[in-house]
């Protein structure tokens, strides 16, 4: 019987347990928790999945909805051989009434360690767990998280860029090890904004020049005009391949890391994105801002329950010096205003510029909780001791030097992809 049948044949009550399923005992009552490994399995959570995340009331999830987890399914595992990463999604039911679900999934760090990330690691931007909050808190999260210890069969969980506000950052607390420093997220609040034109006037008087003077030298240049197309609208894929190629144009011109857009399923994953939306307003949007109808600064975000996430910014960099990202950036926000959008969220990457488009932020924080003995080595000497170290030492070095390093990486680990061997431990998490 898979979750999909599950309500028409189970009791709410009911507590004959799956073969699959570990026993949570809570409150005089015993759960059920599973594990979905499957594509099948997956898409028989629909129903339940997307109910769920009606009921969760927690900002940030988006990244764990079910339109973004099975879209990078189908795009990255379907059909694929690959055994290093399977999905591992926990489910707790309770009878017929899922309580919670977590999108995790097993990824094998070659030679010898296993790993639970989130689902969809490194791409999605939070993460977190949806659950019912009428029925499941923090200390019943603890106890599920350590049947998952125990059952899980591999060597730690790694989270990063978990919220602190969420419910998992509370059932991880004082668990594991963490890297020095924390990151946030950088975020407009638009709760208080009545209009745009209000928000306009507010802003200090030299920054309503510097934009109003950016959009002035685009428009001497030729017509500008802005474009929003939502998902599956006409010329929404051609827009994406057009977007994903200035993307990776200053990838490749800066050294910055990002090989996942080189993916060509990466481009499949994003076309498909927004077909199993939940709520009546959420979708996946593209904007364009355009010269002589050439797009010259595009933009892919995503709405959920009234927040948006700047997800893939692009700019043709013929353009570069006219800065037509904040051109872009500032139609963008004039639009989320507009339609209603309550967070318009810049996601964790810490770049300076945010400062001057926010007013609020979100603390993240990243946790390392090993299962095993050479878990705790990987845990505390690799994921939160060298590797961020390494990655500091490599943002620093500035776009010249990067564009180096990169080739070299790059071919080490094209050679370890064709070898194998004990170097893959090294360039493991090397994005």
């Amino acid at each position: 019987m898979d979750a999909s049948m599950r309500s028409q044949y189970r009791i709410p009550g009911e507590t004959a347990l799956r073969s699959s399923a570990v026993p949570v005992e809570w409150n005089g009552r015993v759960l059920e928790l599973e594990s979905c490994e499957t594509l099948e399995e997956l898409h028989a959570l629909k129903k339940a999945w997307q109910a769920l995340e009606t009921r969760c009331p927690e900002p940030f999830a988006y990244f764990q909805s079910f339109d973004w987890c099975l879209n990078w399914c189908r795009a990255f595992l379907e059909g694929e051989s690959d055994d290093r990463v399977c999905p591992s999604v926990y489910v707790l039911w309770d009878g017929a009434e899922c309580l919670m679900i977590w999108p995790l999934m097993t990824r094998r760090v070659r030679p010898a360690i296993t790993v639970l990330v989130p689902l969809t690691a490194p791409m999605n931007q939070y993460a977190t767990l949806l659950h019912d909050p009428a029925r499941f808190d923090a200390a019943l999260g603890q106890l599920v998280f350590d049947e998952i210890r125990k059952h899980g069969g591999c060597d730690a969980i790694c989270l990063d860029h978990v919220p602190q506000s969420a419910l998992l950052a509370s059932i991880l607390k004082g668990q594991g090890s963490s890297p020095d420093g924390m990151q946030q997220s950088a975020i407009l609040d638009l709760a208080g904004i009545a209009d745009w034109e209000s928000h306009h006037r507010a802003l200090p008087k030299k920054q309503r020049l510097q934009r109003n003077s950016r959009r002035n030298r685009l428009e001497k240049l030729g017509a500008l005009d802005y474009h929003v197309y939502p998902a599956g609208s006409r010329g929404y894929a051609e827009h994406i391949d057009h977007c994903i190629a200035m993307k990776q144009d200053w990838l490749k011109g800066t050294g910055r890391l990002g090989r996942d857009l080189f993916d060509p399923r990466f481009a499949a994953f994003l076309r498909d994105l927004g077909s199993m939306p939940c709520g009546d307003e959420d979708g996946v949007f593209l904007h364009a801002l355009t010269l002589d109808g050439v797009p010259i600064a595009m933009e892919l975000g995503m709405r959920f329950r009234q927040d948006y996430y700047c997800f893939l910014g692009a700019i043709d960099l013929a353009y570069q010096k006219f800065s037509p990202g904040k051109v872009q950036m500032e139609n963008a926000q004039r639009w989320a205003i507009e339609t209603g959008i309550r967070r318009f969220d810049f996601l964790n990457d810490p770049s300076t510029y945010k400062s001057s488009w926010t007013n609020t932020a979100e603390p993240l924080i990243a946790c390392y909780v090993p299962f095993t003995s050479l878990g705790q080595l990987y845990c505390r000497h690799w994921m939160a001791g060298l590797r961020p170290r390494l990655r500091a030492l490599y943002d620093g070095i500035g776009p010249a030097w990067r564009t180096r390093v990169r080739g070299v990486v790059d071919a080490l680990h094209r050679f370890v992809g064709r070898n194998g061997g004990s170097m893959s431990l090294v360039l493991c998490c090397i994005p």
